[in-house]
């Protein structure tokens, strides 16, 4: 019996398992993935997210790891780009883009070192129930017969199509379509570069540097595009890029590393996150396109909201029912205005004449710049935008 089983062992999951088990809790950390292993993913971490792995002892895994640390952002509107970072958040200024291999890797690693169990490669079937209130998982390793396993509480941390959430019926709400489709892969021979966010006008494209020296090169199409992209990944995306002349003449020079990944299954939504005997985490609780990059940070935020939520309950300080049902109600306040951004930014409009000229007058000025790269990575309200275009 356990006191804890989180179903999903990557950025939602394992951070929630990692920290109760430091605070003493018996936890269970499953997931039909063995690792480390990849996923489909924009793998960026702002400020906020390298902070909380800084907080977690974690953040010099990373560059032990071959991800370097990433101090300045090209963020280029067509017209107009500006060149900086965002403030600290608990005193780190700088952002990562981890590959998931290496991320997750670690993040399981953690969980392990703290006294979670892991199960890998264990696929979960449904919930058990008992009297109306989610008592474990029914499931099984690949060719073998199923197994039980039991908990005071379990944590659907599995991604959107997340089998906890279905198993328990778990609504969405505040619910939009996918607006986007993507294709990315890496390159090498691209270090020199740096980071940039291109937007143009029905496009996205956005250049990471991630672990050992590769590029990471993610590009964005309407979502009503994205299925005759995909009939020729090479030449359509070849077509975006020359939309970015100075990168189009950098990628030629580059190589290749990986075969194109990409979806076009990115709705934005928030589900009923908890319920009595489980709650949702991560991807499974909150999804929203990638555009913006802040699906990982995010996850680790309501991760840290959830793991207190449990472990409160867990130790007596409050019912179970409330402290689910107040960790949801955090976790939409703590991502409202990423979702609202996000949601702005995936539709690729052309940028407007207004923010044109707000973007040319806050070129030259440093502290505006360092506002509007809180607000694209989620650590400043939306709102501070035209708090710095009036100042």
């Amino acid at each position: 019996m356990y006191d804890v089983i989180v179903v999903g062992a990557r950025c939602g999951g394992a951070p929630v398992a990692m920290r109760l088990a430091r605070a003493g809790h018996r936890v269970a950390l499953v997931d039909r993935a063995t690792f480390p292993s990849d996923t489909v993913s924009t793998h960026f971490l702002w400020q906020r997210g390298a902070a909380q792995l800084h907080a977690w002892g974690l953040l010099d895994r990373l560059a032990a790891r071959g991800c370097a640390p990433i101090r300045t952002i090209t963020f280029d509107v067509g017209p107009v780009q500006i060149r900086g970072t965002g403030p600290a958040v608990g005193g780190i200024t700088d952002t990562y883009c981890p590959r998931r291999t290496v991320l997750d890797a670690v993040l399981v690693e953690a969980a392990t070192e703290s006294g979670a169990e892991l199960i890998d490669g264990f696929v979960v079937d449904e919930m058990l129930w008992s009297e109306g209130r989610v008592v474990g998982v029914e499931g099984h390793f690949r060719g073998a017969a199923k197994t039980m396993l039991r908990a005071r509480i379990v944590v659907g941390a599995d991604g959107l199509h997340s089998t906890v959430a279905r198993s328990t019926s778990a609504n969405a709400y505040q619910e939009h379509p996918a607006l986007t489709g993507v294709l990315y892969s890496y390159w090498s021979g691209l270090s020199h570069f740096g980071a940039r966010f291109c937007a143009r006008p029905g496009q996205l494209i956005l250049v990471w540097p991630t672990n050992d020296d590769l590029t990471c090169i993610y590009v964005a199409w309407p979502h009503q595009k994205f299925r005759q992209v995909r009939k020729d990944p090479q030449e359509n995306f070849q077509a975006a890029l020359a939309l970015v002349p100075d990168l189009a003449d950098a990628v030629a020079s580059g190589q290749r590393e990986q075969r194109f990944v990409g979806t076009d299954d990115l709705p934005n939504l928030y589900r009923t996150s908890a319920g009595p005997g489980w709650a949702l985490a991560g991807d499974a609780g909150h999804h929203k396109d990638p555009s913006t990059g802040m699906g990982m940070s995010d996850a680790f935020a309501s991760a840290e909201l959830l793991a207190d939520a449990i472990d409160g309950a867990l130790v007596g300080q409050r019912p179970f029912d409330d402290t689910l049902s107040e960790y949801q109600d955090k976790r939409d306040a703590l991502t409202a205005n990423g979702f609202e951004l996000t949601l702005s930014t995936a539709r690729l409009a052309p940028l407007s004449p207004r923010l044109e000229a707000f973007y040319r007058a806050a070129a030259g000025e440093p502290e505006v710049v360092c506002r509007i790269f809180g607000v694209l990575g989620g650590s400043l309200p939306i709102e501070e935008l035209s708090r710095a275009g009036h100042k």
